[in-house]
C-alpha cells in the first residue's frame, strides 16, 4: 500500500516512490534501533534487577539461573552467544523452548522461500512486460506476459507443499518432545501431572466415596469444587483492608521517626516501651485518618478502623465457611489424582461426562495456581452462553477495528488519492523525504501501536468465557487474537478501498475475496516491507531495551512503593511469558510472507531478517528476564503450527485471481487444484495426528494394552512390532486402512516422532537440570488441600512492617495480634531520617514462601 504501481497509480509523472519510502523508512528505524541497542549495552548492567534477574533473583531455583560469571562490561555477551537453545528448555519452561524453536522454523521457511524464489521470479517479474519501475518493477503487477506465469504455478507448487511438509515434520517432531517432557521425572513425580480436572460432573461422582465407582480403582484422591458463594468477595475484601492497615501502620511509625527527630534527640528511647507511651509519640491529629463513608463522611482513625475491619471479616469468613450451604452443587468440577501417570492419562482419554456437548469438560495435568476458581462449578448452559457472548463479541470487535485501521491504510496510499481528491492536493507538495515517512513510516508504526492492546482485551474476556484455566484462557486467546491479525492486520491492510466497505462486501459475497485479495496483493507489497522493517529492527531493538516497563519499574521502586512488601514486589516480580499475544504476532508475519512469495518475494528477504532479529530479542529476554508463568505444555505451538496453512491458503487464493484476471485457463486451474490438494492434506494430517495431540499416548505406557489389542485386532500376542504398530495405528486413527498401510504409515510417522523424544530426553537428562530427587516432596498437609479453593483456606494474611528504634513497630504488632492479625517486623526498618531499607535476601523475607511444585 506505500505506493502503486504506474498501472494502477494514475498520472504520476515521477513513477513508482516505493524506493523512497522504503529508504525514509529504514533510516529513521536503523538510526532508532542503534540508538536503542546503544543504550541497552550502556545501562543493562547497572539494572541487572530489570535486564538480568534469571542470573541471581531468589524467586528463580539456583539451578535454573542463566550463567553470569562477570556481568561487567560485555562479558554478558559470550554466555548469551555460548548458551544453546536448550538452556531454556532445561531450566525455563517447554513452551520457553518452543517459542524460540518457532521463531527459528518461521526464519527458515522464509529464507528457504529466497533461496527459491529470488533466483526465478525476479528476472521473471523484471521482464514481465509492464511499466512499473523502482521496486515495484519486482513485483507480480509487472507481469503481463502469460507465459510467465508457469515460473509462478512451479514455485507455488513446489514451496507451498514443502511448507505443508515442513511442518507435518515438525508436529510430529513436537508430539515426541511433548511425550518426553511428560515422562521426564521432573515432571511426571508431581502431583499435577497425575492429576485430571473434569467439569459438569454430577454431585454423586464428585463425593469422595464414589471415587472409584466413577473413576476406577486406579483413583487415589478427590477434591469437590464447593460452592463459595460470597467467599471470595469477603477473603478479596479482607486482604485488601489488611494491606491498607499495613500501610497506614509504616505511615505511623515515619510520622513518629520524623517528629522524634524534630524534637531533638531523645532522653529515654522507647524501644520494648509499653504501648501506651509508644502511643503518645503522634498526635491524634497527625495519625493516618479516612473518611467513613468514603468522600462525605466523619474523619476516623485509620488503624482502629482498618483493625476492627480486618478482625471482623476474620470471623464472618470463619462463620461463611462452616456453613452447611458450601456444599458440592447438583453439577459441579472435580479433580482426582490417580496412583500413576499412565492411569490419568487413561482416565482422561476415556472418563467424560458431557460426550455430546460442545464444550471440552475435561483437562490433564492442571496445577493449582493456574485455576480459575469462580469458573470452574459454572453450569454448563451458563459457560456455553458466556462462551457464545464472548466470540460474538470478538468477531464484532475484529470487524469494526476495520474502520480504524483501514483508515490508517489510506495513508500509505495518500498519494494515489491526492491526485483523485482535491483538498489532499497539498500533500504532493510535501518534500520528498516527508512524504515517504508519512506514506512509509506512519502508516505500519500506527498499526503495530493499536494492535498491541488487543490481546489484553481478549484475555479478559476469554477469562469471563468460562475457561477453568489461566492456559485455557491464554489458548482461547491465541486463537482469537490470530484470527484478529490477520484480519485487520492483513487483509484489511492489504485492500486499500478502506476496512468496512471489503468487509461488508466479503461477508455478502464471499467469492469475491480472491478478486479484491487479487487487486490488493501487489499495490500493498511495499507496505509489508516497511512494516517488517520496523518489526525486525525497531521493534526488536526496543524488545530488549523495553524502556517503557524500565520507566514503569523506576517509578513504582523509587516513588509509588511504600510498604516494605510493595517493594518486595516489585523487586521479585519478573516479566511473563505472554503467549497469546506472541504466537499470533508471527504466526501473521509469517503469513504475510508466504502470501506475498509468489507476488512480491521481496518481501520475504526482509521477513527473514526481521524475524530473525526478533528471534535474538526474544532469546535473550528468555534467557536473561522473563519467566514462564503461563504453562500451555507446548499447546501453544502446536495451535500455531496448525495455523500457518492459513497462509498458503491466502497466497493459493490470491494467485488463483490474479491469474484469472490475465485470463491464464490452465495456470488457474492448476492452482485451483492445488488449493483443493493442500485442504486435503490438511483435512487428513489433522484428522491423524489429533489422537496424538490430544491424548499424547506415550509408547511405553501403551504395552498395558498388547493384550486386549492382540485379541481384537486378531494380532499375534508374541509378534511386538505387529502389537506396536497395531497400537500406534489405532492413536493415529489408521486402523480403517487397508493392511499393510497402517503400519507401514504408523512406523513412518513413529520414526520423526521417536527421534523428537530421544532428542528432548537427552536435554532434559543433562546434569544441570532439576532431579525429582532433588525436590522437597510434598507434605501429606499439602496434598490434602492442593486443589482446595482459596477461598476456603487461605488465612488473614501476615503484615510486614519495618521496624524502628523507637518501638512504634513492636506497639502496633502487639495490638495486631490482640485482634487475631499476624504481623512481624523482621527484615525491614525506618531510620532515623524516615528512609524504609529492606532486606533484599529472599530467605529473610519473612512473607515469601519457595514456590512448590505441584
Amino acid at each position: 500500500m506505500a505506493s502503486i504501481t504506474a498501472g494502477h497509480g494514475g498520472h504520476r509523472s515521477s513513477g513508482s516512490t516505493s524506493g523512497t519510502a522504503i529508504l525514509a523508512a529504514f533510516i529513521p528505524t536503523f538510526v532508532t534501533a542503534m540508538v536503542y541497542v546503544g543504550i541497552f549495552a550502556a545501562i543493562r548492567n547497572r539494572y541487572p534487577k530489570f535486564y538480568a534477574p534469571r542470573t541471581f533473583l531468589g524467586t528463580i531455583d539456583e539451578k535454573d539461573r542463566t550463567p553470569s560469571e562477570r556481568a561487567s562490561g560485555g562479558h554478558w555477551f559470550h554466555d548469551f552467544r555460548k548458551l544453546a537453545d536448550s538452556f531454556v528448555l532445561q531450566h525455563n519452561s517447554l513452551d520457553a523452548y518452543l517459542f524460540l524453536r518457532f521463531l527459528r522454523f518461521i526464519t527458515l521457511i522464509c529464507f528457504v522461500g529466497c533461496c527459491l524464489t529470488w533466483p526465478i521470479l525476479f528476472p521473471i517479474h523484471a521482464t514481465g512486460g509492464g511499466e512499473a519501475s523502482q521496486l515495484d518493477r519486482l513485483t507480480f503487477g509487472n507481469v503481463q506476459k502469460k507465459n510467465y506465469l508457469w515460473a509462478h504455478v512451479a514455485i507455488a507448487w513446489v514451496f507451498f507443499l514443502g511448507i505443508i511438509v515442513f511442518v507435518a515434520w515438525e508436529r510430529l517432531r513436537l508430539i515426541g518432545m511433548r511425550q518426553a517432557y511428560f515422562v521426564n521425572d521432573d515432571y511426571a513425580t508431581r502431583l499435577s501431572a497425575k492429576t485430571v480436572l473434569w467439569l459438569h460432573a454430577p454431585r454423586e461422582a464428585c463425593l469422595a466415596e464414589n471415587m472409584h465407582q466413577y473413576f476406577g480403582e486406579d483413583a487415589d484422591k478427590l477434591w469437590a469444587v464447593k460452592d463459595t458463594g460470597d467467599l471470595d468477595a469477603l477473603v478479596a475484601k479482607r486482604n485488601a483492608t489488611a494491606y491498607a492497615l499495613e500501610r497506614a501502620e509504616l505511615d505511623l511509625i515515619i510520622t513518629a521517626v520524623k517528629l522524634r527527630k524534630q524534637q531533638g534527640p531523645a532522653t529515654n528511647g522507647l524501644n520494648g516501651a509499653h504501648a501506651v507511651e509508644g502511643q503518645h509519640l503522634v498526635p491524634r491529629a497527625k495519625r493516618p485518618t479516612q473518611r467513613e463513608p468514603p468522600l462525605l463522611g466523619s474523619k476516623v482513625d485509620t488503624l482502629d478502623k482498618t483493625r476492627d475491619t480486618v478482625g471482623d471479616l476474620a470471623k464472618t469468613i470463619e462463620a461463611h465457611r462452616a456453613s452447611p450451604s458450601r456444599n458440592v452443587p447438583d453439577q459441579s468440577a472435580v479433580f482426582v489424582a490417580f496412583n500413576s501417570q499412565p492411569a490419568a492419562h487413561r482416565a482422561y482419554q476415556q472418563i467424560t461426562f458431557q460426550p455430546r456437548q460442545p464444550a471440552q469438560d475435561r483437562f490433564l495435568a492442571v496445577q493449582p495456581k493456574e485455576i480459575l476458581w469462580h469458573n470452574l462449578a459454572m453450569p454448563l448452559s451458563t459457560r456455553l452462553s458466556k462462551a457464545s457472548l464472548a466470540l460474538v463479541f470478538v468477531i464484532a470487535f475484529t470487524i469494526f477495528f476495520s474502520i480504524p485501521v483501514g483508515l490508517i491504510g489510506t495513508i500509505s496510499n495518500v498519494q494515489y488519492l491526492a491526485d483523485r481528491v482535491s483538498w489532499l492536493s497539498w500533500v504532493n507538495d510535501l518534500p520528498p523525504g516527508l512524504l515517504g515517512l508519512l506514506t512509509g513510516l506512519l502508516p505500519p508504526f500506527l498499526v503495530s501501536y493499536f494492535v498491541s492492546y488487543v490481546p489484553k482485551l481478549f484475555r479478559h474476556i476469554a477469562k469471563l468465557s468460562g475457561e477453568p484455566t489461566t492456559s485455557q484462557a491464554e489458548l482461547k486467546t491465541q486463537a482469537w487474537y490470530f484470527a484478529f491479525q490477520v484480519f485487520q492486520v492483513f487483509l484489511i491492510t492489504t485492500f486499500s478501498s478502506g476496512g468496512a466497505a471489503v468487509a461488508a462486501q466479503i461477508a455478502k459475497d464471499p467469492s469475491s475475496t480472491p478478486d479484491l485479495l487479487a487487486q490488493s496483493l501487489p499495490k500493498a507489497s511495499n507496505f509489508y516491507l516497511t512494516y517488517f522493517l520496523i518489526q525486525g529492527l525497531g521493534s526488536a531493538a526496543s524488545n530488549v531495551l523495553n524502556y517503557s516497563d524500565l520507566f514503569t519499574y523506576l517509578f513504582s521502586e523509587y516513588y509509588w512503593d511504600k510498604t516494605p512488601r510493595e517493594k518486595f514486589t516489585t523487586h521479585a516480580q519478573m516479566k511473563g511469558t505472554p503467549w497469546a499475544a506472541w504466537y499470533p504476532k508471527f504466526t501473521n508475519l509469517l503469513v504475510i510472507a508466504i502470501a506475498y512469495a509468489c507476488i512480491a518475494p521481496l518481501v520475504l528477504g526482509f521477513a527473514t531478517i526481521g524475524i530473525f532479529l526478533y528471534y535474538l530479542s526474544y532469546r535473550y529476554n528468555l534467557l536473561y528476564v522473563r519467566q514462564t508463568k503461563v504453562d500451555t505444555k507446548g499447546e501453544a505451538y502446536k495451535r500455531a503450527l496448525q495455523q500457518i496453512p492459513t497462509g498458503i491458503y491466502l497466497a493459493e487464493l490470491s494467485l488463483i485471481g490474479l491469474m484469472g484476471a490475465r485470463k491464464a485457463a490452465v495456470q488457474t486451474a492448476l492452482m485451483i487444484v492445488l488449493l483443493v490438494l493442500t485442504a486435503l492434506i490438511n483435512l487428513v494430517l489433522d484428522r491423524m495426528l489429533r489422537p496424538l495431540e490430544l491424548y499424547l499416548g506415550v509408547d511405553i505406557w501403551q504395552e498395558q494394552e498388547v493384550p486386549l489389542l492382540a485379541e481384537e485386532d486378531g494380532i499375534d500376542p508374541n509378534d511386538q512390532a505387529a502389537l506396536h504398530g497395531a497400537s500406534h495405528a489405532r492413536r493415529l486413527g489408521l486402523k480403517k486402512l487397508p493392511n499393510p498401510a497402517p503400519r507401514i504409515l504408523s512406523d513412518f510417522f513413529d520414526g520423526f516422532i521417536s527421534a523428537g523424544r530421544e532428542q528432548a530426553k537427552n536435554w532434559l537428562s543433562h546434569p544441570s537440570v532439576v532431579r525429582a530427587g532433588d525436590v522437597e516432596p510434598l507434605k501429606e498437609e499439602d496434598v490434602e488441600k492442593a486443589y482446595l479453593s482459596p477461598a476456603l483456606m487461605s488465612k488473614t494474611p501476615k503484615l510486614w512492617i519495618p521496624s524502628d528504634k523507637l518501638g512504634v513497630s513492636k506497639q502496633e504488632k502487639e495490638l495486631n495480634e490482640a485482634t487475631g492479625i499476624p504481623t512481624t517486623d523482621e527484615a525491614a526498618e525506618v531510620d532515623e531520617d524516615g528512609k524504609l531499607h529492606w532486606d533484599h535476601d529472599f530467605e529473610h523475607v519473612p512473607i515469601y514462601k519457595k514456590p512448590q511444585k505441584i
